[in-house]
């Protein structure tokens, strides 16, 4: 992972985005027709909530840091080349914290997210063992379809 995984960082399960788009569309335009932030309501650790999915796989692995100016440094020129498996953003703020207060949606919207980081991870890893073979010889930037790994797929024989 980049960094010690010490960072908090809030995910949101697409079936929670969902929930909050259908109260805003479904309650009174004059309480709703305003900015809310959205995010699970539990969550801990990266390392932790990563740790979740590969305990739930049972693989006895561990989550191993690396350490983050390393990985932007190196990630930085594979996205200058054309060849890093993510965008800029995502592995910059990869090992920073990342959360906002979700107390007004909770009070105006109603909104109660369904799903922590580790169940949102966890369901995300069901639904890709479900899916595996659909993504026979595809790679592409989508959520659907597995992201090319470019170089890291060399660097991860070695780490």
């Amino acid at each position: 992972m980049i960094g010690n995984g010490t960072n908090r960082y809030q995910l949101l399960d697409v079936d929670d985005v969902c929930k909050a788009i259908w109260l805003t569309i479904t309650k009174d335009r004059r309480k709703v027709n305003d900015v809310f932030n959205v995010g699970a309501k539990k969550f801990t650790t990266m390392k932790e909530d990563y740790q979740a999915v590969l305990d739930y796989a049972g693989f006895g692995k561990k989550i191993k840091p690396f350490p983050a100016w390393l990985a932007n440094f190196g990630l930085a020129i594979l996205n200058a080349l054309k060849l890093s498996p993510v965008y800029k953003w995502v592995y910059g703020t990869a090992a920073k914290d990342s959360f906002v207060s979700i107390e007004k949606a909770e009070k105006i919207l109603g909104f109660k997210p369904k799903y922590s980081n580790k169940n949102a991870l966890i369901r995300n890893y069901k639904w890709y063992l479900k899916n595996l073979d659909s993504f026979e010889g595809k790679s592409g930037i989508s959520h659907r379809v597995p992201w090319s790994q470019g170089l890291l797929r060399l660097i991860k024989l070695f780490y």
